[in-house]
């Protein structure tokens, strides 16, 4: 049997790092009125000052009046949400940006504002850079952001202005969003969550589950590891080997051969989903789906520019026993069966 020891239920550790996990459902997401708190039309600009300066982005710096200008109908790029973020009190969340490979997003311009038909603007807007570990991917650019709610009601929405921007600092496209701040869940006892938590740790009638989003390790505001789900793990490799310049062509090496050559292989390993549900009797149920790709030195020129390799997709299977210590709020799964073969969990 295999025991796997995790920090506080509402950041497990599965990987590397420190899993956030996000409730999920089958009912459809509706987008929710507006909370307590929410800027209306007679919101003031001492009042969006206010609420601009709870929240907290890494790297960021402040800089007065609106955000300039952004070109209409960028259709080349994307954000990772629709309408409206749910974020979590004080929970750093990830904001994915999705543009083509001619596209540098080399950060993000935020601002708050109010619902008005004219509306109000803080006056000043945020300058967010892209993630440095982001900044190595040619399609996709991230940025965390956070909210401290102290002195405020909670829930709270707060409708924003997103403007990405290129290299030289010039506005991209602008999006307006908004972004949705509601209560953390501290609560546990040695069952589970109460039954009057709005996003419950077990329920009788059906399975609520945690799903992986991404991974964050975070040293004195450095970010210094990150993974999300579906972006690469690894990628690359190079293998040394031996090259036949006579023949032009070289699978390997022959016995005693010292090797003369090395050859790059596009090998990854990527987490496309990370699933635990739990169940009310103690026992839970964990799906985790790995993509990877593996080099095939035999099947490779070592003479050439790149090596082959076999691309593949598991899914594997746990189940087992869950406890939770309501001293530590410390989870522990101890896993009875599974369907690994060795890697994640195996």
């Amino acid at each position: 049997m295999t025991a796997i020891q995790f920090f506080k239920f509402r950041e497990l550790i599965l990987f590397c790092g420190i899993f956030l996990f996000a409730c999920s459902s089958d009912e459809p997401e509706a987008v929710p009125a507006p909370g307590p708190g929410t800027p209306a039309g007679t919101s003031t600009v001492e009042e969006l000052d206010d609420l601009s300066d709870h929240f907290e982005f890494l790297s960021a710096k402040e800089i007065s009046g609106e955000i300039p200008a952004a070109p209409a109908g960028n259709s080349n790029l994307k954000i990772s949400f629709k309408d409206t973020l749910y974020m979590m009190a004080s929970a750093r969340i990830p904001i994915k940006f999705l543009h083509d490979a001619g596209t540098n997003v080399a950060g993000v311009y935020i601002q708050v504002h109010n619902t008005a038909g004219n509306p109000l603007y803080a006056t000043y807007h945020y300058d967010v850079p892209e993630l440095a570990e982001s900044a190595e991917s040619d399609t996709v650019s991230v940025i965390f952001v956070a909210f401290d709610p102290t002195g405020l009601e909670l829930p709270l929405s707060v409708p924003v202005t997103i403007s990405p921007y290129g290299k030289n600092g010039q506005p991209l496209d602008e999006i307006e969003e908004i972004f949705t701040v509601e209560e953390s869940n501290e609560s546990s006892n040695t069952s589970g969550r109460s039954e009057a938590d709005p996003c419950p740790f077990t329920s009788a009638s059906e399975f609520d589950s945690w799903n992986w989003k991404y991974s964050v390790i975070e040293v004195d505001g450095s970010i210094e590891f990150y993974i999300a789900q579906g972006e690469m793990a690894t990628y690359g490799q190079t293998v040394n080997g031996c090259c036949n310049e006579a023949a032009g062509v070289s699978t390997g090496c022959a016995v005693g051969q010292v090797p003369n050559a090395n050859l790059f292989f596009p090998t990854y390993y990527r987490i496309e989903l990370e699933l635990l549900a739990f169940l009310e009797n103690g026992t839970f149920r964990r799906t985790t789906v790995e993509a990877s790709a593996n080099p095939l030195t035999d099947e490779s020129n070592f003479c050439g520019d790149v090596g082959k390799v076999k691309a593949s997709i598991h899914e594997i299977d746990y189940r087992g026993f869950w406890t939770l210590d309501p001293n530590t709020e410390n989870l522990q799964l101890q896993t009875t069966e599974s369907t690994a073969e060795g890697g994640l969990g195996g």
